[in-house]
């Protein structure tokens, strides 16, 4: 029998008790909803109360009685910080997105100072609207663009044309952040003809390491000129530069052996900036150079600062066959391999001493330094005063020096390199514990690199030339440094002592924030590639990625959630 008719042959009694027992549990659900939604109006007001107590023991806090300027200041401070990119899921908030939502009056302030806004990285970490807000929210301040890399969509490259190429007037700082030259094909063209006028600092980025099957045809950029460039920063290849007086040139190691930048491409590169280029670093592969130049080299009136990297000198090239520094004060050489080497100091020992008479510092990073090395090369650069080594590679440069003061020492004449008063140390791997005499009888012995290290301090002092300054940097650098400053104490050597555990980079003003912006670029740059790799990883577990020469894949990156800020 079905429920229905059950209910139907109830009595008088019970029916009126069923229509009771229902009137009561309609009361009690009613008034169990009246009291839920008292309780979340309770709850809100709850909430609203504590907000307000909150910000009412907040402003006890001394950081909430700065003033407004000066928590602008602070804010624009933190943008600097490098925070890596931990969350695999997510791109990370912008320090200045962060800052914006903390309070309301952090926020006020924050979109209330325009230089907070003026970093855009696209599509890096800003897609379409983030961008547009930041350019709302800069007003006028001057604007650093990060545009790259997987830029060569027609959606981007409309937006870009859109909103960045008629800013032109307001870029100041400029990144090209590319995987593939096509890219760079693709956004020239919308930079071609624009003035830039405010442009001070451009950085041109392709790490397609591909072998061309072709001449790769040189790219223009600004071809109406860019007066204010001072600092610019080029993969290895054919770039036509605008119209500058740039003081700086980097050429970074892309695209790499397979595919090097020719001689005569880096000489058109070079000559339009050889009145005023003070700044030379030589890291990216260039071919050619090991031929006979065929023309007078380059001359660089004003150049100061000259880096080669073995990429450089990969065909055994002689670096100043091709270009003239007659007014050079630093010269550092990194990972030069024997024959590259051997020729640069060939070359300074026979033009002494009408070349080289300013060389004041001297750096040698991880080369091979010949061991039949001579007295030529001191004499040749008598102005030294700072000489930068490798410990375990450049050992015969100390035993030169060390034996060039014995020989001073011995009849009582000037030693060579008079004015060396700074002697910097590179450690990049662990010292070696070995001693050369396993046999003596002495436990104290320093180590041999230590101890000769330890004759060239003393040395230096009895021929009455002390040093003034030993600095020990590189990865490894701390223990050594402790060692070795506790060797001092036990000789009673009284020497001042530095030490940088970081690995430094090879320009010793890397670390002023006019130079440093272009490892900035670089950082977030290979944070974002290396995000995107993760994330393929984890959502196609299965798949096999073609492998990309720097060892990233390459892939289609899938779209992200994008924050407006």
């Amino acid at each position: 029998m079905s429920p229905m008719s059950s209910v139907s042959f109830l009595d008088d009694d019970s029916q009126r008790e069923l229509d009771d027992l229902n009137k009561r549990i309609t009361a009690l659900q009613e008034r169990k909803h009246a009291l839920t939604f008292e309780a979340f109006q309770v709850h809100t007001t709850i909430r609203t109360l504590q907000s307000r107590a909150a910000h009412i023991t907040n402003k006890t806090a001394p950081v909430s009685r700065l003033p407004s300027d000066v928590l602008a200041i602070i804010f624009e401070e933190s943008r600097r910080l490098l925070i890596p990119w931990s969350n695999v899921v997510k791109r990370p908030l912008s320090s200045e997105v962060q800052l914006s939502h903390v309070s309301s009056r952090w926020r006020e302030v924050a979109l209330s100072t325009p230089a907070l806004w003026t970093t855009i990285r696209f599509p890096i970490l800003h897609k379409e609207a983030a961008a547009m807000a930041y350019l709302q929210r800069c007003n006028q301040a001057p604007l650093s663009v990060h545009i790259g890399p997987r830029v060569s969509d027609p959606d981007l490259l409309r937006f870009i044309a859109a909103q960045f190429v008629p800013r032109m007037n307001q870029i100041r700082e400029l990144t090209f952040d590319t995987d593939e030259r096509q890219e760079l094909c693709a956004l020239f063209p919308l930079f071609a003809e624009e003035p830039a006028s405010t442009l001070r600092r451009l950085r041109i980025c392709c790490n397609d390491t591909r072998s061309a099957s072709s001449v790769v045809p040189r790219l223009d950029i600004f071809k109406a000129g860019a007066p204010l460039l001072s600092d610019v920063r080029l993969s290895a290849l054919a770039v036509g530069l605008p119209q500058c007086s740039a003081t700086t040139l980097h050429l970074e190691p892309q695209p790499g052996p397979g595919n090097p930048l020719s001689r005569l491409a880096f000489l058109d590169i070079l000559a339009p900036l050889s009145a005023t280029l003070t700044t030379l670093h030589l890291r990216g592969f260039i071919s050619g150079f090991h031929q006979e130049p065929g023309s007078a080299p380059v001359e660089l009136p004003a150049l100061k600062e000259l880096l080669v990297y073995g990429n450089t000198l990969n065909h055994g090239f002689n670096v100043f066959r091709n270009i003239s520094t007659p007014a050079i004060r630093t010269l550092s050489l990194v990972n030069v391999r024997r024959q590259g080497l051997s020729s640069i100091h060939k070359f300074i020992a026979r033009t002494s001493p009408e070349h080289f008479q300013h060389l004041h510092t001297l750096r040698y990073i991880n080369c091979d330094i010949d061991d039949d090395l001579d007295v030529y090369l001191p004499h040749a650069t008598s102005a030294l005063t700072e000489l930068a080594v490798s410990i375990k590679h450049h050992t015969h440069l100390l035993r030169l020096l060390l034996n060039s003061d014995r020989q001073a020492a011995l009849h009582g004449v000037p030693p060579l390199w008079r004015n060396l008063r700074t002697l910097t140390l590179h450690v990049s791997k662990p010292l070696d514990r070995e001693r050369e005499d396993v046999e003596s009888d002495e436990e104290d012995d320093p180590p041999p690199t230590m101890g000769l290290l330890l004759e060239v301090v003393q040395e230096r002092r009895a021929v009455g030339k002390p040093l003034d300054l030993l600095r020990i940097e590189g990865p490894h650098a701390r223990s050594f440094y402790e060692e070795f400053t506790t060797l001092l104490v036990k000789t009673h050597e009284d020497l001042h002592t530095e030490l940088f555990s970081a690995s430094l980079p090879s320009s010793v003003d890397v670390q002023d924030s006019e130079v440093d912006w272009a490892f900035a670029a670089h950082y977030i740059g290979n944070q974002y590639r290396l995000f995107m790799f993760k994330k393929h990883q984890q959502f196609a577990p299965h798949s096999t990625p073609a492998i990309h020469p720097r060892g990233l894949p390459v892939m289609a990156y899938p779209s992200t959630h994008t924050h407006i800020p």
